[in-house]
């Protein structure tokens, strides 16, 4: 867990999907993530709903059979039981709020 400031811009790129932990409490969690250019995340589905919000680059996040193009500064909301993905258009950072569940 980061303590302190959070820099979000504080996460590198590399080849695979860059996974930083900024908090862990028993409510909820938040993780800093970064996405080379073509990078994904492969449909899957969750139990409880998630918030992704791009804060650098874009990607287009598919939720049920729409896929959607979000660019920093947005958010979407993934539906509990709902498949959903992502594919980075770009390089690309996003922030995933996740309620206490695992994968």
């Amino acid at each position: 867990m980061i303590t302190g400031v959070i820099d979000l811009r504080d996460i590198e790129y590399k080849e695979e999907i860059t996974k930083k932990l900024v908090f862990d409490n028993e409510q909820s969690s938040l993780t800093l993530l970064s996405f080379k250019k073509g990078n994904e995340r492969s449909l899957h589905c969750d139990k409880l709903d998630e918030v992704a919000q791009i804060i650098e680059g874009a990607a287009e996040v598919t939720v049920g059979k729409t896929v959607h193009r979000l660019i920093a500064g947005q958010m979407i909301v993934m539906p509990a039981n709902i498949p959903h993905g992502l594919r980075a258009v770009e390089d690309t950072k996003m922030l995933l709020l996740r309620p206490k569940h695992t994968h």
